[in-house]
């Protein structure tokens, strides 16, 4: 077999030898490099963490062989103008409208590589038909007709590292590459002999293998200036968005890549850090599962946050949002059990209800149960004739609830129960508020009003976002210390590759 030809994935030399104080220097430099980064690693703990299995990394591979198929069979490769220097002149040349015929290999094989922490990638056995018309002219002579190529036995083995930049974008080298050709056949139809003269198999099939690494090395760099450009922040909705980089170089073992992501929600005009920091949790995948995936409740809570400094997280309450065969209305006679000097005060009046958070909802995740303390505050306040309000007093409560959660058809379900309630009066400009009697009531409308409605939604599922061309399927999802898991396979739809695509693009 003919030694591969390898690509242009260079290795760093070594330093030249320095002198005593020169290396003194550079050591003290890395050494406070090494502190510098030291603190800049400190709280930069993962709050997702992202493990694809040998079952996930398999299906890739089957994905990928596939796509690489249709690619190839509707590939266009791009016109080719060339001259060739003779001892006794030049040919000029032209090779046009080049069409894949047929293609096929033996599947690909695919593996984690510790050593490059990447994947280590095998083709062999590629076999490509290419015709197309051709133009030559050497001197006074010319010719042209049709060609037909034929590649045999083209094997590509190739290292890839996986990394990541200092914006925490993922990056990706050549470790290495080798290519090999068995041969190349080409046949110009009705080509004259003194154009014949000038095939050369040979030559050709040592020019599609030097070409074969450094093309993947420019894939490769697209790819990531691809990525660098779709940047690692998400605006999720106009009140939030989300940061995805990552926060340590991705890890590959003989089973796993394992990466972990900084997941933090913030406002899209303010993308400032919560005043918490991520607790470290240790994600252990499940071989059966192609993609585990811990979502930690710094995540949660910093989305949480988000929302509360935006404002978003309160309420006004009118008596139109209030069920009709509810007992309890906001009029001030309704209210008059609970505020004895209220119905006197303003008889049969028009009440509304300002619901407001005091601090960001907490949520905590526990084994089997995600727990959700929330501080807020009422304001009531009486609605005169002419629109405008008077405040009445003003309620502090505590609430803490409970919901157990798992995926049914896809879909996320559980139950959510309300586990305690306290209730405080703030001010009052109505003299007595019963507050043991209100809150009686509160819980009431609680459980008679607001968490049926929604575990009856809960009950039914509610459908997770979806992700163009890739559809989640054997959905689990626990509740763990500290963190939720979701395991999952997927199924990648290939879009259908289209007649001219650009070779191998």
């Amino acid at each position: 077999m003919r030694p591969r030809r390898l690509g242009n994935c260079q290795s760093r030399k070594s330093p030249r030898p320095a002198t005593h104080e020169i290396m003194t220097g550079r050591m003290l430099l890395y050494l406070t490099a090494a502190c510098l980064l030291a603190c800049l690693a400190h709280g930069t703990q993962p709050a997702i963490k992202v493990l694809l299995s040998e079952k996930g990394l398999q299906y890739v591979k089957e994905m990928g062989a596939e796509w690489l198929l249709q690619n190839l069979e509707s590939a266009s490769p791009p016109d080719v103008h060339g001259k060739l220097s003779l001892t006794l002149g030049t040919v000029y040349y032209s090779i046009m409208g080049m069409a894949v015929t047929y293609c096929e290999f033996t599947e690909p094989s695919v593996e984690f590589y510790e050593d490059v922490t990447g994947f280590k990638a095998v083709i062999s056995g590629l076999y490509i038909q290419v015709k197309g018309a051709w133009s030559a002219s050497y001197g006074i002579f010319e010719d042209g007709g049709a060609f037909e190529l034929v590649i045999r036995d083209l094997e590509v083995d190739l290292l890839l590292g996986l990394g990541m930049d200092a914006d925490g974008q993922p990056s990706f080298r050549c470790a290495d590459c080798g290519a090999s050709v068995g041969s190349a056949g080409l046949n110009l139809i009705d080509a004259s002999w003194i154009i014949e003269k000038f095939i050369d198999e040979e030559r050709i099939r040592s020019t599609i293998e030097e070409q074969i690494c450094p093309m993947i090395t420019e894939r490769l760099d697209e790819l990531e200036y691809r990525l660098a450009a779709l940047g690692a922040t998400f605006q999720v909705n106009r009140l939030l968005a989300v940061d995805l980089p990552l926060t340590s170089y991705p890890v590959v073992n003989s089973s796993c890549l394992s990466l972990s992501l900084k997941g933090m929600f913030h406002r899209p005009d303010s993308p400032v850090d919560p005043p918490f920091e991520p607790q470290p949790f240790f994600l252990d995948g499940q071989p059966g599962y192609m993609l585990s995936l811990g979502l930690s409740e710094y995540t949660t809570n910093s989305a949480s946050h988000a929302y509360f400094v935006s404002g978003s997280l309160q309420l006004l309450i009118t008596d139109s949002m209030i069920p009709p065969n509810s007992p309890l209305h906001l009029n001030t006679n309704s209210f008059g059990p609970f505020v004895p000097k209220l119905p006197k005060m303003f008889p049969d009046m028009e009440m509304q209800l300002q619901v407001f958070a005091l601090e960001a909802p907490e949520f905590m995740f526990r084994s089997g149960v995600v727990r959700m303390d929330v501080l807020g505050a009422i304001k009531a306040f009486v609605v005169r004739p002419d629109g405008s309000f008077i405040f009445l007093f003003r309620l502090n409560l505590e609430f803490t609830f409970s919901g157990k959660f798992r995926m049914a058809n896809e879909k996320l379900t559980g139950a959510i129960a309300l586990d305690n309630l306290h209730l405080s009066l703030d001010s009052s400009e109505v003299g007595e508020v019963q507050t043991d009697t209100l809150k009686i009531a509160i819980k009431f409308g609680i459980k008679l009003s607001g968490l049926p409605r929604l575990n009856a939604m809960l009950a039914k599922g509610i459908n997770l976002p979806s992700m163009q061309h890739t559809h989640l399927t054997n959905l689990v999802l626990e509740v763990e210390e500290g963190f939720i898991l979701v395991l999952s396979d997927a199924e990648l739809q290939l879009r259908e590759a289209k007649v001219g695509t650009p070779w191998l693009v």
